[in-house]
């Protein structure tokens, strides 16, 4: 039963008949050519529109006004970060201030003067507990009308203290105009039980806050703006020059050979 079983086995094993192997597969076996690499171009759009310029045009216009949202959102945070950058430098001289010996922030968080401790210390003192300020604030938003605390809130609930000094708290919590009333409570217990002469856990946190709301725009058109690139300028090739010579090479055709000069040669 056993040499049986021995013989079908070496026959149902492909290229072998019986025990011996067939010569040609021993060759190739023992050769085993290395597989051949073709290199082809990859176009970011699907073939179908780039036989058709009407159709790539389409798609252009898809990508570029509709399609590129993700990278639209970043975009639109360089006005917003730079009009709150303005409402924050517009304050650099705004009362009442305690004055005296400053904290020391440090530079990158972009604000236009030191903040006098005197002045921080008055706005963490502040006995109204986050709850409360979230319940007697406006509401000017969603977040804020679902129980966040949201800067208008915060300001409202901090009356005659440094407008500048109350920015800077709330940035220290957050990363925009509204935060979770747990974050904030927790934040702000953390900053005023923190006995160090220089105010380092509000410092520290104020540092890591801004650095994260200009790094999260910075990584986030890092991802999107290539692939939306991409598409687009591969569209636009499509749809406008199709028979330009260096649509193969994009972008770098456009630096060196045929190089972007040539377009208008092959324009339609």
């Amino acid at each position: 039963m056993f040499p049986l079983l021995i013989i079908a086995f070496a026959l149902l094993i492909p290229g072998y008949k019986g025990f011996a192997a067939n010569p040609a597969n021993q060759l190739t076996r023992l050769v085993n050519p290395k597989p051949k690499i073709s290199l082809t171009n990859i176009n970011a759009i699907p073939e179908s529109f780039t036989n058709n310029f009407e159709d790539a045009r389409g798609f252009f216009y898809i990508w570029f006004f509709g399609g590129s949202g993700g990278v639209g959102v970043a975009l639109r945070q360089f006005p917003q970060q730079y009009e709150k950058f303005q409402q924050i430098m517009s304050q650099k001289d705004d009362g009442p201030t305690l004055g005296g010996e400053t904290v020391g922030i440090s530079p990158l968080c972009l604000y236009p003067r030191d903040l006098s401790k005197a002045d921080l210390d008055k706005v963490l003192n502040n006995k109204i507990s986050v709850e409360e300020m979230v319940k007697r604030g406006p509401k000017p938003n969603y977040l804020s009308e679902r129980g966040y605390l949201c800067f208008p809130s915060y300001v409202d609930a901090n009356k005659g203290c440094n407008p500048l000094t109350v920015r800077a708290v709330f940035d220290a919590m957050s990363t925009g105009d509204n935060v979770s009333p747990d974050v904030a409570q927790a934040k702000i217990d953390e900053f005023r039980s923190d006995k160090s002469p220089d105010r380092a856990a509000f410092k520290n946190s104020l540092l890591k806050t801004k650095l994260a709301g200009f790094s999260s725009i910075a990584f986030l058109l890092f991802l999107l703006g290539p692939i939306v690139g991409a598409t687009c300028l591969d569209a636009f090739s499509a749809g406008w020059f199709p028979e330009w010579p260096g649509n193969d090479n994009l972008p770098w055709s456009l630096l060196a050979g045929p190089g972007l000069w040539t377009i208008p040669q092959y324009w339609i």
